[in-house]
């Protein structure tokens, strides 16, 4: 379910930073056929739940409901289906019918404007902050706040306030909530251990997040080179730049998101973090240049062996369960200031249509996907992580993913736990990211060193550019 939205800019680490700029809702890909578990036992999950909880006293009513195909319609469909047929045994006289609608974001994006809205819309974090201010989605708290099969307080902090907005400051993060969060990824350090072995190297921690000067250590004995010197395997592919700036305590903008920073610490971490970019490349060398990629993308790289390490969302799990070679998990490394926000987190949910004639039917779908019942449903596919961190570490889920890969898979629910929205949350238009750091950002890492710029050359370029954008 990631959706890459960024155009490719600069070398091949850009392809692994910056996309992270502007894709929102990167809550997972859809699986490979073979590795999605639609055979579950819906019964056997809905047994463990009261009955009596779930009421509709309404007329049989038909709810309309849209989703997107992402990278796979027929599995989005399927997974789906599989949560409604959960659903029809709870709601016998609650009908739903599902439409999948490619290109979602920019098509449904017209139907927000024009309000032809399904009674039930999914609504991914990249475009809440622009779809929320139009007055189109019904204010769930009321319903949750009575509800006896959600309990938003047990899910992770980040994937509820994400979807809130308040009317009065304009902003996300606290007020209204207007999503019911479905899903959310994690970002980690997915390693070769075969190679490491090979290498002799040891592999980094299940247990705590590495620091950057332990990991370019790793990442430097991970190196291979051939007869002449030249580079055959990196140490490390898409490295990200919200994990460094966050992980080293500063922000993007400033704390009102109307401008480029002025904090002290702020300024100290867009330093440190874009520093630490360029010595990836030119200093310790341990991330591939884009001659070296030949346009592949820093998981390409991974499955073909050519770097030792990547850092990735948790989308690539099913792609990567078909390698050849063994692979486990480990936490993104981060700078000791922040560790925990060590990269950033995507989501999907859904809302109601103020439009909505049968809004209490509605609720029972949006309900559902919301309670345990159904984030287990959900999650037994193998399409998800669960909202709910209580079944994400229970010993029945690590045992049923530990099994499949990788070993270490408690990492990701712990990983998710800490791991922010994106910046395409911050404000309604990404161009300050996108026409600020993003496009600047080929410049710190040209290859002739009489045109590199400094960082702090750099940081004064983007600072008028945020500014302006901002303005």
């Amino acid at each position: 379910m990631k959706k890459n939205k960024t155009k490719v800019i600069a070398p091949i680490l850009l392809s692994g930073v910056m996309v992270a700029a502007v894709c929102g809702g990167c809550a997972g890909r859809p699986p490979a056929a073979d590795n999605l578990d639609l055979s579950i036992s819906i019964e056997s999950i809905q047994a463990k739940y009261d009955a009596s909880l779930y009421e509709y006293g309404g007329e049989p009513v038909t709810i309309r409901m849209s989703h997107w195909d992402s990278d796979g319609a027929t599995l989005e469909r399927a997974v789906l289906e599989t949560l409604l047929t959960a659903f029809k045994n709870r709601y016998p006289t609650i009908e739903v019918k599902l439409d999948i609608i490619s290109d979602y974001e920019n098509t449904y994006a017209t139907n927000i404007a024009t309000d032809d809205l399904h009674d039930v819309f999914m609504v991914s974090d990249g475009v809440f902050t622009n779809w929320s201010t139009g007055g189109k989605m019904v204010n769930l708290t009321p319903y949750i706040q009575a509800s006896e099969l959600v309990d938003t307080d047990g899910m992770y902090e980040s994937v509820v306030t994400r979807y809130q907005y308040d009317s009065v400051t304009g902003l996300t993060g606290s007020g209204a909530q207007l999503v019911m969060p479905r899903d959310i990824s994690a970002h980690v350090m997915y390693y070769n251990k075969d190679y490491f072995a090979e290498k002799g190297v040891q592999a980094p921690p299940s247990d705590r997040i590495m620091t950057l000067d332990e990991a370019v250590t790793m990442w430097q004995a991970l190196t291979e080179r051939d007869g002449a010197g030249n580079i055959d395997v990196y140490g490390v592919a898409g490295i990200e730049m919200e994990g460094l700036v966050w992980s080293a305590g500063g922000d993007f903008l400033n704390d009102s998101r109307t401008g480029f920073p002025t904090d002290p610490n702020d300024l100290n971490a867009l330093k440190k973090a874009y520093g630490f970019l360029q010595d990836a490349y030119f200093k310790y060398e341990v991330t591939p240049p884009s001659e070296f990629s030949s346009g592949m993308d820093p998981t390409t790289l991974f499955s073909q062996q050519r770097v030792a390490t990547v850092i990735g969302g948790s989308w690539n799990v099913s792609s990567f369960r078909t390698l050849s070679f063994d692979w486990d998990i480990a936490y993104a490394p981060a700078f000791p200031e922040n560790p925990t926000h060590n990269s950033w987190s995507g989501s999907v949910g859904y809302a109601i249509s103020n439009a909505c004639k049968n809004k209490e039917a509605a609720w029972k779908l949006v309900e559902y996907v919301g309670s345990k019942e159904g984030q287990e449903i959900l999650s037994a596919t193998g399409f998800q992580f669960p909202l709910y961190e209580s079944i994400g570490l229970s010993e029945e889920y690590l045992k049923r993913e530990s099994q499949l890969k990788p070993n270490n898979y408690e990492v990701f629910i712990h990983s998710v736990a800490e791991q922010p929205a994106g910046t395409w949350m911050y404000t309604k238009s990404t161009q300050w990211k996108e026409l600020g750091y993003d496009m600047f950002s080929e410049y710190i890492l040209d290859k002739n060193e009489n045109n590199r710029w400094t960082i702090e050359k750099f940081l004064e370029r983007v600072k008028s550019a945020v500014n302006q954008y901002l303005a």
